[in-house]
């Protein structure tokens, strides 16, 4: 008999400690809604899997890393089969690296780190407690209202990422839109007692200074709103490294908490929707691969140098008062394009023509079921490659999952612009790494 168990600790940060996600510190001035870090195991037979998912921009490899060894010092022998990501909000606390500074940002300190390890640790162990019987159903539509490719072919034949509400000079989307949204119902005792919803959009919708869940959280409790009860769901954020909440075709407000709202009601919707076509998921056996997956840098040329030393001395002194978001390329925002020239030089000290390793895991629940990882932000051709060859009727792909490596993207954009394609200090890719990573992934679901 297939085993569940669940859990979630509330990990929001004290005040004051800044918020990541745009490229500016951000210290926050209160909590407009706790963050979490939300546990699912799954048993059958002697093997244990299972998601941890953080309300935190990312899960960096140290913070994974980390959990894992204090899960192997307390003598639990499933931590390799375990997913550990992120739901990409960006009102949550800087969770780089303690020892690692990043653009002056101030994150959480070494005290606060550990705290957040401790945290899921603890979240496991509740989970692995709370075993139980339980029963697997699922359904998909594709649906996906609220989710648009971000990067635009403008009418002089370039590409921009999120050049702005009813620009004249937009010609078409670049890509396209995964509009799958999968739900996989968790049944204990004769009743609804989890849900785990994978839908592929950003998730930055809130803005300014308070700590938020943004709309992941909102679609919970809606969807506990209507149903009654306080049934737990986990959101997984699907391949949305060029996808984002923002219909150029209108001239709506896009940031804040009544538009985290908005979005978090249409995808309550139809997650409630998707309860009425549940169809059961046999489990007869859990498999559980992974591969070391290596992600060399990007190698900075002289001549990007050059030109990065070049534009910080035009630009000279600028005012970063404001929230320095990716709008700010598109429209040569200054303070932006600065940063991204001093980003270019410390790239070049730190990480060009370097490399990472990180682990990638497939897990199978018998033959229609799969939870599939990435870390960082692949483009969403990557969701669409996965869905439109795997065996499997139910695939749950989770960006932001075991690591952050930055943005994945199509080999071709790297040559048409968008700010996805610059080298940030942890990020910056190689430029075939997302064809690479589709490979490695189409080898993981055909064992």
């Amino acid at each position: 008999m297939l085993q569940v168990g669940m859990s979630k600790q509330i990990i929001t940060p004290e005040r004051g400690v800044s918020l990541a996600g745009y490229f500016n510190p951000r210290p926050n001035t209160g909590v407009l809604d706790d963050i979490h870090v939300r546990v699912i195991l799954f048993k059958k037979d002697s093997v244990v899997s299972g998601l941890v998912s953080f309300e935190l921009l990312f899960a960096p490899s140290e913070l994974v890393d980390n959990i894992k060894t204090k899960l192997k010092a307390k003598a639990y022998d499933f931590t390799d089969n375990l997913i550990i990501a992120a739901t990409h909000t960006h009102t949550g606390p800087g969770v780089h690296p303690p020892k690692v500074s990043i653009s002056g940002k101030s994150g959480l300190n070494e005290k606060q780190f550990n705290s957040l390890e401790d945290k899921a640790v603890c979240a496991i162990e509740e989970a692995y407690a709370n075993l139980q019987d339980a029963t697997l159903e699922a359904a998909k539509v594709n649906n996906n209202p609220c989710a648009f490719n971000r990067r635009y072919w403008m009418k002089d034949g370039t590409v921009q990422t999120n050049p702005g509400k009813l620009n004249p000079d937009i010609d078409r989307p670049e890509g396209p839109v995964d509009d799958e949204i999968s739900i996989l119902a968790i049944r204990q005792d004769g009743r609804l007692a989890g849900i785990i919803a994978n839908i592929c959009n950003h998730n930055d919708t809130v803005g300014d200074n308070l700590v938020s869940a943004e709309w992941p959280g909102r679609l919970e409790r809606v969807v506990q709103h209507e149903l009654g009860c306080s049934v737990p769901l986990l959101t997984m954020i699907g391949c949305s490294g060029n996808i984002n909440h923002l219909d150029v075709t209108n001239d709506d407000e896009y940031y804040g908490d009544a538009e985290a709202t908005r979005i978090g009601k249409a995808y309550a919707e139809i997650v409630l929707g998707l309860l009425d076509k549940l169809e059961p998921v046999e489990v007869g056996k859990i498999q559980v691969d992974s591969v070391d997956f290596e992600i060399p840098y990007q190698v900075i040329s002289d001549e990007c140098v050059a030109e990065a030393k070049a534009t910080i001395e035009r630009i000279g002194d600028v005012s970063t008062d404001d929230n320095l978001t990716s709008e700010g390329i598109a429209s040569g925002d200054g303070a932006v394009a600065k940063m991204f020239a001093e980003q270019t030089l410390n790239f070049k000290e730190k990480c060009s023509g370097k490399s990472r390793t990180f682990k990638l895991l497939n897990i199978k629940m018998g033959k229609d079921l799969m939870f599939l990882s990435a870390p960082g932000e692949p483009f969403t051709e990557a969701g669409l490659h996965v869905k439109e060859n795997s065996p499997f009727k139910y695939n749950f792909i989770t960006a932001y999952g075991n690591g952050s490596c930055g943005y994945m993207c199509m080999p071709e954009c790297y040559s048409r612009g968008g700010y996805e394609i610059l080298p940030v200090v942890g990020g910056g890719p190689r430029q075939d790494t997302l064809m690479r990573l589709m490979a490695a992934w189409d080898e993981l679901v055909s064992k």
